[in-house]
């Protein structure tokens, strides 16, 4: 038995108004702890573009740009 099983076990053996209180301690429980959402369709679209262009991303710390040089072409 895991403990989501167990959890709901007890809390069918307990008094109506326990139950409740049992409520309103996984409310608190959540706000205290609260877990990051779920990954979305739109991160997963994110990562397969991010993907697609890694082979294109260049680094251009070092670059310096002239704008007299780009003139004279």
């Amino acid at each position: 038995m895991n403990a989501v099983d167990l959890i709901a076990h007890e809390a069918t053996e307990l008094p109506e108004a326990l139950q409740a209180e049992v409520l309103d301690f996984i409310g608190y429980l959540r706000t205290r702890h609260p877990q990051a959402p779920a990954a979305t369709a739109s991160d997963a679209r994110l990562a397969d573009l991010m993907a697609f262009f890694a082979p294109y991303r260049k680094d251009f710390g070092c670059f310096v740009f002239d704008r007299d040089e780009a003139n004279a072409r």
